[in-house]
């Protein structure tokens, strides 16, 4: 049974089922280097629960996420 889900607003085709971290970030094809987070909703003002790599969620049709890199310092340049 497939499902549609939402990494970063766009609309990704998966298996549906029971999926990990790192299968969700790879249907849409993010790499290694992100970090996943599951919003309640589009707009989730909280930013977004952490999901593991290997954590395994139930994916339903209608899933929001957000992927960011790893590295991301958000404009902190570190100089």
């Amino acid at each position: 049974m497939s499902a549609h889900i939402f990494i970063n607003r766009r609309k990704i085709d998966v298996p549906g089922g029971s999926m990990t971290g790192e299968q969700i970030l790879g249907a849409g094809e993010y790499g290694p280097d992100y970090n996943l987070f599951l919003l309640q909703g589009e707009g989730d003002p909280s930013g977004g629960a952490p999901v593991g790599r290997d954590q395994s969620l139930e994916v339903k049709n209608g899933m929001h996420f957000r992927a960011i890199p790893g590295n991301a310092n958000f404009g902190h340049s570190g100089h």
